[in-house]
């Protein structure tokens, strides 16, 4: 998905959490009345204020998380950094959980019961049970304690998310304003119809053209173009774009700043209605036309563009508060030494590492909006 900045979220078994959780299961941490499963046994992984978190109920968690995530799972067993993060995460919600009322409680456990429905179900089917089996097997993960721990982390999630409104409601509309000044034209609504000339391919990554054939190919149709010749077909038969090249190259009323920065600076001030010289990005090159442009003002923002401004204010402010609450608690990690991955262990995860950061900054529950179709081929 080119144009999208946003990554989502897809979890494996866990259907149920989309009913309690905001953001990701990392956005959730557990602790909670009836303790985590695995509490007290085995060897400490980390201690703080005089509360012990040990291997086998961390071990517990990771197997939970890693139904939830897999990804991010992967990349808790490759890199050692990554585990520890998740280790002072998962802290963290415990503490949270303790905050949580007797509502969320309830919720909770409405929820937790609900997700182990689906995971019961998981180990009845033949084409999912062994691989199931297989990552309850890692830490002797019962179906039921998942259910217990979930609990916690829902309960943890719904305090987070308390948190966050409390957060919120400190910024003020002289903030949000002066969030939106920071780049005005990104706000912009713009629609334009483009021909991608590609360099390689947007999913195998494999080489189409050097940059020189492209950018040959894009003054070819580009030419066509100011020679009348029709946007519908010279898309579709140029344009690398899987996304709009069937519907003439159009994007209709975009949001200027969705798009990587050399796409968006040529929607921004090229002139409306002129067909322009091609314009590289990091998919190949782009020619485009401009076929309107709204400038838009901080009076003449929608609501909804607002709040995802406000958003922007609040999530840093609980990133700083989760910080500061980590560094109040002196946690201490113990978890084993573990041997540096191979390059070819490690190649696949580093490439994909960077869109899943973890730790606190995820706890706002601001989860990912994928976006695809038409707006998937233009920038990234």
């Amino acid at each position: 998905m080119w144009l999208s900045r946003r990554n989502g979220f897809k979890g494996v078994v866990a259907i149920a959490l989309a009913c309690a959780l905001a953001g990701t299961l990392a956005a959730c941490g557990g602790g909670g009345n009836d303790g985590a499963p695995g509490e007290g046994q085995g060897e400490p992984v980390a201690t703080y204020q005089g509360k012990t978190v040990t291997d086998v109920e961390f071990g517990k968690y990771l197997s939970l998380f890693e139904l939830i995530s897999p990804m991010e799972a992967m990349y808790a067993q490759i890199f050692p950094e990554y585990k520890e993060q998740l280790l002072k995460q998962y802290i963290l919600r415990k503490e949270y959980a303790a905050k949580a009322t007797k509502d969320d409680r309830k919720e909770a456990a409405e929820n937790a019961a609900a997700f182990r429905e689906q995971l019961d179900a998981a180990l009845k089917d033949e084409s999912r049970k062994e691989a199931v089996r297989d990552i309850l097997d890692k830490s002797g993960l019962t179906s039921k304690e998942a259910e217990r721990m979930l609990k916690m982390l829902i309960s943890a999630e719904l305090a987070i998310g308390r948190k966050y409104e409390e957060i919120k409601d400190t910024v003020t509309e002289d903030e949000i304003r002066q969030e939106f000044e920071k780049a005005p034209s990104d706000y912009n609504i713009v629609t334009v119809r483009h021909i991608l000339v590609a360099t390689t391919d947007s999913m195998t990554g494999e080489a189409l053209r050097t940059e020189e054939e492209a950018l040959a190919r894009a003054k070819d149709v580009r030419a066509k173009l100011i020679a009348g010749g029709s946007w519908d077909e010279l898309a579709a038969e140029y344009s690398d774009d899987q996304g709009s090249k069937m519907n003439g190259g159009l994007y209709a009323d975009a949001r200027a700043g969705d798009w990587v920065e050399a796409f968006k600076q040529a929607a921004n001030t090229q002139p409306v209605g002129v067909i322009g010289e091609p314009v590289l990005t990091e998919f190949g090159y782009h020619v485009i036309l401009v076929e309107k442009r709204e400038e838009m003002t901080f009076e003449k923002l929608p609501q909804e563009t607002k709040d995802e401004l406000l958003e922007a204010i609040a999530g840093p402010r609980l990133d700083e508060q989760f910080r500061q609450e980590l560094e109040a608690l002196g946690i201490e990690i113990t978890l084993p030494q573990e041997e540096p991955p191979s390059d070819e262990e490690s190649g696949g995860a580093e490439e994909g590492s960077g869109a899943e950061d973890g730790g606190a900054d995820e706890a706002e529950g601001a989860g990912g909006e994928g976006e695809g179709g038409a707006e998937g081929e233009a920038a990234q």
